[in-house]
């Protein structure tokens, strides 16, 4: 007799998720009163675990600041400029989880003269630096 094993993830109720995500969001912010947010997505499927997108704005300079402050409030943090995906609206984006583990990603939409001279997508440590160095402008 042969058993299979089912790696299958177990489905989940995309009902419950979508409201567990939002408080999950709430929750992070009403801790961390520092952060800004201009707008959220919450995204799951049957499949597992959602996430959510949190959204950003302001002047370059604002817009970075506002990154940093949300970087430290993330667990297993990573960081991206992203620049192929549509060359006329560059993003800087934060991956993480918020404090319960949810998985989060956090956008700040760039014009394309914030990133002359940037040829290409960038990620981690050259990042980090670029958003502290456009955050200290207002400083």
């Amino acid at each position: 007799m042969t058993a299979t094993l089912d790696t299958r993830p177990a489905r989940v109720d995309i009902w419950a998720e979508l409201p567990r995500l939002a408080q999950a969001a709430r929750d992070h912010v009403e801790r961390h009163p520092e952060l800004w947010v201009a707008s959220i997505d919450v995204f799951t499927t049957d499949l597992g675990p959602g996430s959510v997108e949190i959204y950003v704005c302001g002047d370059l300079p604002l817009s970075c600041l506002r990154l940093l402050a949300w970087w430290d409030t993330l667990a297993g943090t990573s960081v991206c400029l992203e620049m192929e995906d549509n060359p006329q609206q560059p993003k800087a984006m934060l991956f993480g989880r918020l404090q319960d583990g949810t998985q989060a990603s956090v956008v700040a939409p760039l014009a394309a003269e914030h990133v002359t001279g940037v040829d290409r997508t960038r990620i981690g440590g050259w990042v980090l630096d670029w958003l502290r160095a456009h955050a200290v402008e207002t400083a």
